[in-house]
């Protein structure tokens, strides 16, 4: 299973996507890219418009300090 299947598969069963997770995906899709990273990338796509999968912000993911 490539990177990308494992960063999807991690965002839909968790039901939300890391601001790291995502700059994982970019960075790998900027180098390698194949059919199944793009079928990957449409099931994430899919899930984030239904509400399945959240993005997270970097904001969000920062503790509360105050």
């Amino acid at each position: 299973m490539s990177l990308v299947n494992q960063v999807v598969q991690k965002a839909i069963c968790r039901g939300y996507l890391t601001a790291e997770a995502e700059q994982t995906l970019c960075k790998y899709i900027s180098d390698h890219c194949n059919l199944h990273d793009v079928t990957a990338l449409t099931m994430l796509q899919r899930a984030m418009l239904s509400g399945q999968v959240k993005r997270l912000s970097q904001r969000h993911q920062q503790p509360n300090l105050a």
